[in-house]
């Protein structure tokens, strides 16, 4: 049975190897020349690999870890200390660092030793987070009414936690602010977060997403028969008089033809070429209800080290919200000798909330990143900056905002053989690599169940 898959991010990546498992023909058309959607890397004229975006797999991601033991890649990755460290002016760092325990003890103890927290924070954390560990997935979807920062005071919770600890994990998360982002996504990551002792555990790729990760599932997909095709964008859907799919075209006028065609494609751009006769359909009308949220990653290659921090670190009160010196946590890139690095600190920040930043200059963004680096990192005042990218992606992961949740879709729709895939469509999990893997693995599975019999 043959099945074309449009888009090679995460999400369709996943859906090919279980389709070519069952023993399906797998067709992959993606519209750039590389692979990876908001997983990508690339090298510039200087041999950099230079990334969408601050990449790293948690202890909670079982799905993505399971393919990437499939495909070969499960030794691609290194795991760090387990503490959520948090960069303050001056070179000092705090901390949130699990006791040794079970869960939810675990997180109890350690949050009642984090310095950057005082104990009215912890109190109050303690008695309002606890409707969040107790809760399950239905009290979570109930939720989605409001925002983080209403639930977070409605619980008595304090203020001072709620910026200095969730502001930076709601940016990392979503890219958008505690009071915009809903209430029913931060309340999930808590769940299986405060429950799980190895789920906050973070992990950096060897080399970086794109060799590490996508290059092994590309070449799995290919070794077993998959076709994959760059260059290669979806125009539109023709369809047949009962409404399914006779063929997708591409926009430079080839056709293809399959029993069943899976959209792994952002929800942004998959609205651009609905048939106007599939939204009569709620299920694909709702669709609209989805906005990305922006975002931007900064590069800065710095001819000292200005950090030893082999970890994932965040910040409160700069214009990036997580960042890591990927000199030091990817020991297979970002080395002296490999492009424009010469031993130094490579700084790989997400810049959150982005919004502002989407038309403002690069020169300018790097002045405001290297201000905030300055305060958090003295040394780096005594460093020379090599060089700085800006990546901008207007539209990433979709804005979790409240009342959105209930619209995100299944991945089998009205259409008897169109199917989706992606982190935006139903699964247990946030929209992140996680969440477009379990995508991926439950299309597969829902159009064999369907069409495989």
């Amino acid at each position: 049975m043959k099945t074309a898959v449009f888009g090679a991010g995460v999400a369709g990546l996943s859906a090919a190897i279980e389709l070519i498992d069952r023993g399906y023909d797998v067709e992959i058309y993606e519209k750039r020349k590389i692979l990876g959607g908001k997983v990508s890397v690339w090298k510039d004229n200087d041999g950099d690999s230079i990334e969408s975006g601050l990449h790293i797999v948690f202890g909670g991601y079982e799905q993505l870890q399971a393919y990437l033991d499939r495909v070969g890649a499960g030794s691609n990755y290194t795991w760090k200390d387990h503490a959520l460290i948090y960069a303050e002016p001056d070179g000092k760092q705090s901390m949130f660092r699990k006791a040794a325990l079970p869960s939810p003890w675990a997180e109890v103890v350690g949050g009642m030793q984090a310095d950057f927290l005082t104990m009215w924070d912890k109190l109050s954390l303690i008695k309002g987070l606890y409707p969040a560990l107790a809760g399950n997935e239905e009290y979570f979807r109930s939720q989605d009414h409001m925002t983080y920062s209403e639930w977070h005071r409605l619980k008595g919770a304090s203020e001072h936690s709620l910026q200095k600890l969730w502001r930076a994990i709601a940016l990392a998360m979503n890219f958008i602010e505690p009071n915009v982002i809903s209430a029913r996504p931060m309340l999930t990551i808590f769940k299986y977060f405060g429950t799980d002792y190895a789920a906050t555990k973070f992990a950096f790729f060897r080399e970086n997403p794109g060799q590490s990760m996508i290059e092994p599932m590309r070449q799995y997909i290919q070794n077993k028969g998959g076709r994959i095709f760059v260059d290669a964008r979806l125009s539109r859907f023709d369809l047949n008089a009962n409404g399914s799919v006779e063929k997708a075209v591409l926009s430079d006028g080839h056709t293809v033809e399959a029993d069943a065609y899976i959209s792994a494609l952002p929800v942004h751009s998959l609205k651009k070429i609905l048939p106007r006769e599939w939204l009569v359909h709620d299920y694909f009308a709702n669709l609209f209800q989805f906005t990305g949220s922006p975002v931007a990653n900064c590069q800065l290659w710095f001819d000292k080290k200005i950090t030893d921090t082999d970890n994932l670190m965040f910040s409160q009160g700069t214009i990036f919200a997580t960042f890591a010196d990927v000199s030091i946590t990817c020991p297979g890139d970002f080395q002296q000798g490999l492009g424009t690095a010469n031993g130094g600190s490579v700084m790989s920040m997400v810049l959150a909330p982005a919004h502002h930043l989407m038309d403002m200059p690069n020169e300018v963004i790097t002045s405001l990143v290297m201000k905030d680096i300055h305060d958090r990192f003295p040394k780096s005042r005594n460093a020379r900056l090599l060089k700085s990218t800006i990546v901008k992606i207007p539209q990433s992961v979709y804005k979790a905002v409240p009342d959105v949740d209930k619209f995100r879709p299944d991945q089998i729709s009205p259409v008897g053989n169109f199917y989706l895939a992606g982190d935006y469509t139903y699964q247990r999990y946030l929209a992140s690599m996680e969440g477009a893997a379990l995508s991926g693995k439950a299309v597969a599975e829902k159009l064999h169940a369907r069409k495989g019999s």
